[in-house]
């Protein structure tokens, strides 16, 4: 008895939990399809205007294409500074990994509004375009995500050896890396981009406070259409929380689909 009143009590406490984060949303949903929602409990009629008139403004895909132009080149710039540094601390240098993960807590404990001020202090006299500054800032942020997932892989094989064998076979440093390391770590690259391809296409505080209206992203755009049209700004909620739905279901599929190979591969072994 004892046993099943705290397996009812566990299930009331996850499902009072799970309406606690759901409604809100749920509430943002309809509401973005609401006529009028203000003193009933249901709204007073239902339309897909709100969506027409946001998908049809032409700041709306401005702001889009600014959100996917910055989360595209952080991505691309977090590839190309962080994965040669991951391999080589891991596969020559791994006493240096220790003052990479100290480098790695620092996104954690410098507040955006200092970075940013930093930032604008250091290139003001500077002839650099602030998009690179934040471009240079997001991928600072996006380190830990980007460390720990590639991190991650070159701990759990040992690829230190496979690029060693590669070596001894003939192959030079660069090829041995492009033929043996890269299509046996593409799974988490993938998910390393994906991690701060999401984290820069909603970032806010820093491009907000370094570019301001000048650079008008997506969750910029949000904020200012929240000011004057509530069902408006729920449109731009619902289809910002659709795409990292979708982000999320890749990420999930992915791992899903790499750890399915890796087991099989693993058996093989076996």
């Amino acid at each position: 008895m004892r046993i099943n009143k705290s397996k009812i009590f566990a299930r009331l406490v996850i499902i009072l939990i799970l309406l606690y984060l759901v409604a809100p949303v749920l509430a943002t949903v309809v509401y973005s399809f609401s006529t009028t929602w203000v003193k009933t409990i249901l709204p007073e009629g239902l339309t897909f205007q709100w969506y027409q008139q946001i998908l049809t403004n032409q700041d709306f895909m401005l702001s889009v294409l600014r959100s996917l132009f910055l989360a595209i080149m952080t991505t691309l710039v977090s590839m190309i500074i962080f994965l040669p540094v991951i391999f080589y601390v891991n596969v020559y240098n791994s006493k240096m990994k220790k003052h990479l993960k100290i480098i790695t807590v620092l996104p954690y404990t410098i507040p955006g509004i200092i970075l940013v001020t930093g930032l604008m202090e250091l290139y003001q006299n500077i002839p650099i375009p602030k998009v690179i500054v934040l471009i240079l800032a997001i991928t600072f942020i996006s380190l830990p995500l980007s460390y720990q997932t590639l991190d991650n892989t070159f701990v759990a094989h040992d690829y230190k050896a496979m690029f060693e064998q590669a070596m001894l076979l003939g192959d030079g440093p660069i090829k041995s890396f492009i033929k043996v390391i890269l299509p046996n770590i593409k799974s988490s690259i993938f998910i390393s981009m994906l991690l701060t391809f999401a984290t820069a296409f909603g970032e806010y505080v820093i491009t907000n406070l370094l570019l301001g209206g000048n650079f008008e992203t997506l969750k910029i755009y949000m904020y200012i259409l929240m000011q004057g049209n509530g069902q408006a700004s729920s449109v731009l909620t619902t289809i910002y929380f659709v795409l990292l739905v979708v982000i999320s279901a890749v990420l999930i599929f992915i791992m899903r689909h790499y750890n399915h190979h890796t087991n099989k591969d693993w058996k093989k072994g076996l």
